[in-house]
C-alpha cells in the first residue's frame, strides 16, 4: 500500500507521498546545488547537465541495487530488466544505490567535459543530505523500511496494507490489522539527514582542498546509517554474509575509500576558489547567456557577426 496523497482529476492519476517527497529532494537539491556552484564559477550548463545525470542514474542506481539486494533475478528474467528498473511507482529504491549511480554519472560528465567534479561535489554535499531528510519522511508516509518491534513511548504503528503491517503479521492478517508498535526508523534516519546539513554547509565553507566537504560526509552518514540498520526489521535491506545488512557492508567499503580519497585530495591540494558575491554571479551568468538580459546580448552579437561576415562576403 502506497499512501495516496490526492488523485489528478480527469487522468484519475494518483499521486503519492513518497514520490512527492522524493519530488521535493530533487528540486530543493537542485537549487540549492546551484546557488553554490554559480558562487564557485562553475559554468552552469555543465552543472545544470550534471544535475539532470545525476537524477536520472540516481533512480537507475537505486532500482538496481534494490533488485541485487534482494535477489530479484527471478522477476527480471521474467518482467525483463527495463519494466523492473522503472516499474513501481518509485517503490524499491535503496539510497546508496542512488548515491553511487548518480555520483557515478557526474564523475564520467566531469571527465569527458573536463571539469572540476570534486568542487561540484562539494557544492552538493548539503542538497544531499538535504534530500535524504527529505525521502526517508515519504519513506515513513509509505510504511517501509521501518523498524524492530518496540515498547518506547515514540513507537508506532502503521495501517493494514502497508509493508510492515504485511511482512510483521503475514500477508493476509496485515491486510486487515494494524502492525505492531515499532521504531520509526525512517524517522531518525530523516533526522540524521537534516543534522548533516549543518555539518555540510560548515565543511563547504571551511574547506582546504576541493572534494573534502564531500569526502567527509561519506563516511558521517556511513557511520549513522550501520547504526540505525542495527534496530531495522523490514525485508528488503538484504545480506552479506549473513551477518550484515546490504546498507552496512557499503558502508564499510565506503569508509575506507572515502579516506583513501581524501589522504589523495589533500596531497594534490586543489584550493577552492573564492566565493563570488552576488554582483559576480549575475555578471558571470550574464556572460553565460543564461539570464535573459545575457541572452539578448548574445543574440545581438550574433547578428553583429553575421552582418560582418555577410558585408566581406560582398
Amino acid at each position: 500500500m502506497k499512501p495516496i496523497l490526492f488523485t489528478v482529476p480527469l487522468v484519475e492519476l494518483p499521486v503519492y507521498a513518497y514520490g512527492v517527497m522524493l519530488g521535493l529532494a530533487f528540486i530543493s537539491g537542485w537549487y540549492l546545488t546551484l546557488h553554490f556552484t554559480n558562487r564557485q564559477r562553475l559554468p552552469y550548463r555543465f552543472v545544470t547537465t550534471g544535475l539532470v545525470l545525476a537524477i536520472i542514474f540516481a533512480l537507475v542506481g537505486a532500482r538496481i541495487a534494490h533488485i541485487i539486494s534482494n535477489n530479484s533475478w527471478d522477476t527480471v528474467r521474467m518482467k525483463g530488466l527495463v519494466n523492473v528498473l522503472f516499474a513501481g511507482r518509485c517503490e524499491g529504491l535503496v539510497a546508496y544505490g542512488g548515491y553511487i549511480g548518480g555520483t557515478l554519472a557526474v564523475v564520467v560528465y566531469a571527465w569527458l567535459k573536463k571539469f572540476d567534479f570534486w568542487n561540484m561535489a562539494d557544492c552538493a554535499s548539503p542538497s544531499l543530505v538535504m534530500g535524504l531528510g527529505f525521502t526517508r519522511i515519504g519513506c515513513f508516509l509509505a510504511g517501509c523500511c521501518y523498524g524492530q518491534v518496540t515498547d518506547l513511548p515514540w513507537a508506532v504503528s502503521f495501517p493494514p496494507g502497508s509493508q510492515a503491517a504485511r511482512e510483521l503479521l503475514g500477508s493476509t492478517a496485515g491486510a486487515n490489522a494494524w502492525s505492531p508498535h515499532v521504531h520509526p526508523t525512517q524517522l531518525y534516519e530523516s533526522l540524521l539527514g537534516w543534522a548533516l546539513v549543518p555539518i555540510a554547509l560548515l565543511l563547504l565553507k571551511k574547506r582546504r582542498f576541493t572534494g573534502q566537504a564531500f569526502l567527509i560526509m561519506i563516511p558521517l552518514y556511513a557511520v549513522g546509517r550501520f547504526l540505525l540498520e542495527l534496530i531495522r526489521d523490514d525485508d528488503d535491506r538484504g545480506t552479506v554474509f549473513g551477518a550484515l545488512s546490504t546498507s552496512q557492508f557499503i558502508g564499510l567499503v565506503l569508509i575506507p575509500v572515502a579516506i583513501g580519497l581524501m589522504i589523495w585530495r589533500w596531497k594534490v591540494h586543489v584550493a577552492p576558489a573564492p566565493w563570488a558575491s552576488a554582483d559576480e554571479v549575475r555578471q558571470s551568468l550574464l556572460e553565460q547567456g543564461v539570464l535573459s538580459e545575457g541572452k539578448k546580448a548574445a543574440k545581438k552579437e550574433a547578428a553583429k557577426e553575421g552582418k560582418k561576415r555577410g558585408k566581406k562576403g560582398k
